[in-house]
């Protein structure tokens, strides 16, 4: 008897990655690729057809994995990093390459000039930075580039959606990203449209919730993934969310990787004085991929910051690192020793003494990190309230250190919490979408 099976595929940051799923949601094989990222002085950039091409290549080889054993591939989800995407011309050819979402190139101060800081951050719930994609694509504008009719833009999991199965569509979470969608009247921003020059014919019409059938994969894609129903996900922090329960109002998830990223579930009723007050502490808000509630995503560079240190200390493995933090567990923290100016480029230490060896000052240093991160969780519940739970996920809940700490903040993995999140989740929404029995059965 052939087994009906899923399959998640996620565009990160780091890498391309499909996933083979059961029906009961449980992940049994993963491909994963390199994201082709190509370095400038001003960031990485990529190649959307390419990156396109190893998202295909990671799902044919899943694929053909299941065929082998007798199984089909009956649904699919996509999923991945938000910002970055794929400028078409009208032959659906890439006009320019996609930049991360850290990538410096864009002047922020010139779109905030023109589309006024506040009225930025209370039509799109974002902060007028460098990670929207309207910077990026006002810097091709003012490079020379002309927008008309027929182009497109399509954020990278709707571009490897559209590759899949030939059909055009926006998916909610994602379009929040570009700071071109109004978060409020749920459109997308006419204004932010007019100072490109562009309309909204630059994208293929209203966003849609994460679940919708979107086509079946057509003869242009590998044998192995042809007839399977296929829906875009969005944006890989909620979606990753959705692989642990975290997508109820209220709910808390923490994702510990290289980025640490606290998505809170609300709903869509804040004012914009609150939804201002949130962007303000540096939070965004956008629609859930579910379509009925939005989420609030903070950041802050945990993981990052750690990996560096460690690497400063003389603990470059991840090896070296877990056996560091096992010997800071019986560890005093250094007192007088914090880090400074912590960010994404970087951080100072300061006030290190003789007396201060390595566990002592990684002790301090996981406190006091995990002391701003409470403080971030606890400055955004004097806007939108306390969580009504809390589970945390990622790389960094295997560090015991990191573990003990954070169980003393009541914040813990979930049982049966999946390798890989993030395809996880998104094969949850393949199912909806395939009409499956799926976890969401209390959403529209």
């Amino acid at each position: 008897m052939t087994d009906l099976l899923l399959l998640g595929i996620d565009i990160g940051t780091s890498r391309v990655k499909a996933g083979l799923v059961s029906p009961e949601f449980e992940l049994l094989a993963v491909e994963s690729l390199p994201t082709p990222w190509r370095g400038t002085s001003d960031g990485p950039v990529v190649d959307p057809a390419e990156l396109g091409t190893l998202a295909l290549e990671a799902a044919s080889r899943c694929a053909d994995r299941a065929a082998a054993d007798g199984h089909r591939i009956v649904a699919i989800g996509t999923t991945g990093m938000a910002e970055t995407g794929a400028l078409l011309d009208r032959d659906r050819n890439p006009i320019a390459p996609g930049y991360a979402w850290h990538h410096t190139l864009g002047d922020a101060d010139r779109v905030q000039e023109a589309l006024g800081r506040e009225r930025f951050m209370t039509a799109t719930g974002h902060g007028c930075d460098l990670a929207p994609s309207i910077v990026k694509l006002d810097h091709l504008r003012a490079q020379g580039h002309v927008f008309r009719p027929g182009q497109r833009w399509l954020n990278m999991p709707e571009y490897v959606t559209w590759r899949l199965t030939g059909r055009e569509a926006s998916e909610l979470s994602l379009s929040g990203r570009t700071g071109l969608f109004e978060l409020r009247a749920r459109r997308w921003w006419a204004d932010g449209l007019e100072f490109l020059g562009a309309g909204e014919w630059l994208f293929p019409g209203e966003p849609l919730p994460a679940g919708t059938p979107l086509g079946t994969v057509g003869d242009g894609a590998p044998a192995s993934l042809r007839g399977a129903v296929v829906t875009t996900v969005g944006h890989d922090h909620p979606v990753a969310a959705l692989s642990i329960g975290q997508y109820r109002t209220g709910s808390l998830c923490l994702s510990l990787g290289t980025s640490e990223a606290q998505i809170r579930v609300v709903e869509p009723s804040l004012s914009e004085a609150e939804v201002l007050r949130l962007v303000e502490l540096g939070a965004t808000v956008d629609w859930h991929p579910l379509g009925d509630r939005w989420y609030v995503l903070s950041t802050l560079p945990t993981g990052l910051t750690l990996e560096r240190l460690a690497r400063l200390v003389g603990c470059p493995t991840t090896e070296d690192r877990l056996a560091l933090s096992r010997e800071a567990m019986d560890a005093a923290p250094a007192v007088g020793a914090r880090l400074a100016d912590v960010t994404l480029d970087g951080f100072s230490i300061v006030g290190v003494t003789s007396g201060d060896d390595r566990p002592s000052l990684w002790r301090q240093a996981v406190e006091q990190l995990l002391a701003d991160s409470k403080s971030m969780t606890d400055d955004i519940s004097r806007v939108i309230g306390p969580p009504t739970g809390s589970a945390i996920l990622g790389g960094w809940t295997h560090d015991p250190l990191i573990r003990r700490e954070r169980e003393r903040l009541d914040q813990r993995p979930r049982t049966g919490t999946p390798d890989e999140p993030g395809i996880v989740g998104a094969a949850m929404a393949a199912a909806k979408a395939a009409g499956l029995p799926h976890p969401f059965v209390d959403t529209p």
